[in-house]
């Protein structure tokens, strides 16, 4: 989801933007080489090749329109003239330029989430069982995991991923290099206007779907914008369907700072996660039960803006009952 772009791009890099890999996780390495096909001695490089100097707007605050242009002839030339292959850093830097998120910044977006999830093998053997159960990935960004569960044969045309940014959508062709492969459907929508915009969400609505990831959403707004998503995103899931994911909790929770500047966003634990639910149930006639758990797994060991020594990763499992 995209970011208030009201602060420069040379602020927010200070705080959530890092240089060049050395090394990257396994999983996402493996996925690369085994999905996109990138030698192994060239996962790394291909990362890190033809990135932009530190002239670039996100570190030295480049007007971002400039910026943005800049780039839009990189992929001119990349689909029409060249067809030259845009690495990771690329993508991260076109992505960052319109979504100045930590996700982004920090490389989280390599970090495959819904593999860590405690019941990644259970949705694989839902998903491969019945060739009518969906998968739907919210907030997708590249679709970096939605490729993980094509990678683990997955058929995609189950998998449907969905972003208010289309560009984002589109560099993970470029990032995984499955254009022409690739059957899933990647849908622009508004989570927060639900059926309001009409097609393609009433159609999901009718559909319904058995699986819905949802990582590194909620924690961007305060608690009554949560809700209100969340009750759209209700409409969307079958009885006994889950909602899965990661997102910044606190073992304090409440509004925070968030990234724009006056503004907040909620920091859930688990009892409050399950409160939110609850609300959205008594609003839609469902039932939904929470479970999950609050770690300090992937946090940011520097201090920055939107992480503070109250900041845990928390894990979690939403389930509707009815």
């Amino acid at each position: 989801m995209a970011a208030v772009n009201d602060a420069s791009i040379a602020a927010r890099s200070k705080q959530w933007y890092d240089d060049d890999l050395t090394e990257v996780n396994a999983p996402i390495r493996a996925l690369l080489e085994t999905y996109s096909k990138v030698p192994p001695d060239q996962v790394v490089p291909y990362i890190n090749k033809m990135r932009p100097s530190r002239g670039t707007a996100a570190i030295v605050g480049i007007d971002v329109d400039i910026f943005c242009d800049c780039l839009f002839l990189i992929d001119f030339l990349h689909h029409y003239i060249l067809e030259l292959t845009i690495p990771v850093s690329i993508q991260r830097e076109r992505g960052f330029a319109a979504n100045p998120y930590p996700c982004i910044g920090h490389y989280r977006f390599l970090n495959l989430t819904l593999l860590s999830h405690p019941l990644y093998t259970d949705i694989i053997r839902c998903l491969r069982k019945d060739p009518s159960t969906l998968y739907l990935d919210i907030g997708c960004c590249f679709g970096q995991d939605l490729r993980q569960l094509v990678a683990d044969s997955i058929p995609s045309e189950q998998l449907i991923g969905l972003d208010i940014e289309a560009p984002l959508m589109e560099l993970g062709y470029d990032l995984f290099q499955d254009q022409q492969t690739l059957k899933s459907k990647f849908i622009v929508a508004d989570v927060f206007k639900g059926p309001e915009q009409g097609e393609p969400w009433t159609s999901l609505e009718q559909a319904k779907v058995d699986v819905i990831h949802c990582s590194a959403f909620f924690h961007l707004f305060p608690l009554p914008d949560q809700v209100r998503a969340a009750k759209n995103i209700a409409r969307l899931v079958r009885p006994d369907g889950i909602i899965v994911g990661r997102q910044s909790g606190s073992i304090k929770p409440s509004e925070v700072p968030a990234i724009a500047a006056g503004t907040t966003s909620f920091r859930h634990d688990i009892s409050t996660f399950q409160a939110l639910w609850d609300e959205v149930g008594r609003d839609t006639s469902t039932e939904w039960n929470v479970t999950g758990t609050l770690d300090s797994v992937g946090m940011i060991s520097k201090k920055n803006a939107v992480e503070d020594e109250n900041s845990r990763r928390l894990l979690f499992t939403v389930t509707r009952l009815r």
